[in-house]
């Protein structure tokens, strides 16, 4: 080995560092066309988004071994991964966390849920994806919900991925069989739009109201039985795969995110699937504050670990869970230690 690497010293040529700086200046050049899009995008949200609510980037004004994009869920805003968006960022990487469309804005953010379409979606990760690549060498990208249906249209078209983690995805939804799910479907989406209000989440931001939108629920949910569907005829372009789902969760379909984990695992995908159990307590937003029912301290550990690719915490105790026919890495999180 050390008669090797002395060959390739004494070989080198000064034309083999032009080639590296070279290398270089194309590599600083895209990073600074991804930052560009980034600023482009967020100067367009200003004018109709709530302040403080749009896209978020943390950058280390350089392209990072590893680039980190996080997708909120539906109905949500990019802050809700703001604290786990910044502790991915203390390890040295850059972090991009998207706003979806129609979400945060300020006048009728409700009904602007409703202007959301599945194809709207797709393109949406496409462009992220292309953004994140000029930002560093590796991508990760992670989701929740309507963002984990997101994450799940990455992984199954774009090869440019190296980690995609599905958090309580929104592929189908919970407490109906899948036939029902596809008749839901229908229904919500030929139906007229049906709306509700919650109270405003954020009371340093009462301009931004939560709510759901079933027709833009609907164009989520349509956007992840594509998925699904696509997974039943093609491998998935991103090998490594990591599910996050909670047992206590009704609002998205459990079976719907093993079956389409089941259909990556047979076509090549490298997949793991972990589990929070009833007694974590958790909603289905995982990501949501303690104050709001959540528990930050078990979640947000363990969606870290996940995006980086390693075991979760140890304050985090595992179990093997046997899965009929299921072959890949099940694992069950049993929540924090006494």
């Amino acid at each position: 080995m050390l008669g090797m690497l002395g060959l390739g010293c004494a070989t080198a040529h000064p034309a083999d560092f032009g080639v590296v700086q070279a290398g270089s200046s194309v590599r600083r050049l895209e990073f600074d066309e991804a930052v560009g899009r980034v600023s482009t995008r967020q100067a367009q949200e200003s004018s109709v988004v709530v302040r403080g609510l749009g896209s978020i980037l943390l950058s280390r004004g350089q392209p990072t071994p590893r680039v980190y994009v996080l997708l909120h869920g539906f109905t949500d805003v990019p802050t809700q991964f703001e604290v786990v968006g910044r502790h991915l960022f203390a390890d040295g990487s850059n972090v991009y966390i998207p706003r979806l469309p129609h979400h945060g804005e300020r006048i009728g953010p409700v009904r602007a849920l409703g202007r959301v379409r599945a194809d709207e979606l797709a393109a949406f990760a496409d462009s992220t994806v292309d953004i994140a690549r000029g930002l560093g060498d590796s991508v990760i990208v992670a989701g929740l919900s309507a963002g984990g249906a997101i994450t799940g249209w990455i992984a199954q078209t774009r090869g440019d991925v190296s980690r995609a983690v599905l958090i309580a995805p929104a592929i189908a939804p919970g407490r109906v069989s899948d036939d029902d799910g596809l008749v839901l479907l229908a229904i919500a989406s030929r139906l007229p739009e049906v709306t509700r209000k919650n109270a405003p989440s954020d009371t340093a931001n009462p301009d931004y109201i939560q709510g759901i939108s079933s027709h833009g629920l609907a164009e989520v949910l349509r956007l992840g039985r594509h998925v699904r569907d696509e997974a039943e005829e093609r491998a998935p372009a991103v090998k490594d795969i990591v599910f996050l789902l909670n047992v206590r969760d009704q609002t998205v379909s459990e079976p719907a995110s093993v079956d389409l984990a089941q259909r990556w695992f047979d076509r090549g995908g490298r997949v793991s699937v972990y589990q929070f159990p009833e007694a974590a307590k958790l909603p289905h937003n995982v990501m949501e504050t303690t104050v709001r029912g959540g528990n930050v301290d078990v979640a947000f550990p363990v969606v870290e670990a996940l995006a980086r690719g390693v075991a979760p915490p140890s304050s985090v105790d595992l179990l093997a869970v046997p899965c009929a026919g299921f072959r890949c890495n099940v694992r069950r999180l049993l929540g924090p230690r006494p």
